[in-house]
């Protein structure tokens, strides 16, 4: 677990944004892996306040020690941090298993609850998440950067966009705010929005043969119960919905003439013809599993993100 130029970006971005890291809560103790001249670049290119002084303080290190990311969270404005892990093998100051919740008197306390790599190792991730959600304050931020493809035997799990979009709903008392993937290991990688399956009726599916990571800012707005009913997944819940108002138009689309004829004609086709006409037509509907395909992806450049100032939602 450690931040790295690409986290770095992301950290500063929600800090421009509006996200608090005055109190700060971390899963893990974080490394930081940024170098100088990248770290002083960002701190550059998002127009942050501070002296070269006070941004090289951000890479100091203890001698014969790893170096930590906690000078940079004090950077961005942190009096308070706490390191959360089941362990203390790398300096965590507060001990706790993340599938038990946390005590009533750490919840509703944090501005920030970060995630840079945790999650995706514990068993009951479900369980886990809503622990951390249930720590932030109301204007709160949440931040996870996670396994979204090509991690098979990184962790227990690595992750679809449709979970969190579905996940951060004004239900369970947050909103998200931005969702980018991004290509692993790059040091300074090209972040795609994501879009929401729900609002592109579309399954945001992707094959890559680089792995990918996912970064999430959510934020808390309201202090209701977490998760107090599971989500469900998006185009799933759009035909139950659609079935449920009209369920006599779903059996007559079933019973037409035309619907009959493909019946009827289905076995005769060559395995390998109706798997390809299969493939064609989902190609056709949704556009082809790649970055390039703006049905699901949005390309920033670097403009869309450095200099984007915005207030964050009423609290």
């Amino acid at each position: 677990m450690a931040v790295d130029f690409n986290t770095v970006k992301f950290l500063f971005w929600a800090r421009k944004l509006g996200a608090s890291y005055e109190r700060t809560l971390t899963l893990g103790h974080l490394g930081f892996t940024c170098s100088r001249r990248k770290l002083h670049q960002a701190v550059h290119d998002f127009g942050l306040p501070g002296t070269s002084k006070e941004i090289d303080r951000c890479l100091y290190r203890v001698p014969m020690t790893g170096l930590y990311a906690d000078e940079l969270f004090r950077f961005l404005g942190a009096r308070e941090i706490v390191s959360s892990d089941y362990s203390d093998f790398e300096g965590a100051n507060y001990l706790h298993d993340l599938n038990e919740r946390y005590p009533e008197d750490m919840r509703g306390r944090f501005d920030m609850v970060l995630d840079g790599g945790t999650l995706e190792h514990i068993f009951n991730y479900p369980a886990a998440l809503r622990h951390c959600m249930e720590l932030l304050r109301p204007g709160g931020h949440f931040i996870t950067i996670t396994p979204a493809h090509n991690f098979m035997g990184h962790g227990f799990y690595q992750f679809s966009p449709e979970l969190f979009f579905r996940v951060f709903q004004k239900e369970n008392g947050f909103e998200l705010r931005k969702m980018v993937l991004f290509k692993w290991p790059a040091e300074d990688a090209t972040f795609f929005e994501v879009k929401d399956p729900a609002v592109s009726g579309y399954r945001t599916e992707l094959f890559s043969g680089k792995p990918m990571l996912l970064a999430v800012l959510a934020q808390r707005t309201a202090e209701v119960p977490v998760l107090a009913r599971p989500p469900q997944e998006s185009d799933y819940a759009a035909l139950w919905e659609k079935h449920r108002k009209s369920p006599a138009q779903a059996v007559a689309a079933r019973s037409g003439w035309l619907w009959r004829l493909r019946a009827a004609l289905n076995p005769y086709w060559p395995g390998r013809l109706l798997f390809w006409k299969g493939q064609m037509i989902e190609r056709r509907r949704v556009g082809p599993p790649s970055l390039n395909n703006p049905r699901h992806f949005r390309r920033l450049s670097r403009k869309n993100f450095h200099r984007e100032d915005s207030t964050p939602p009423s609290q």
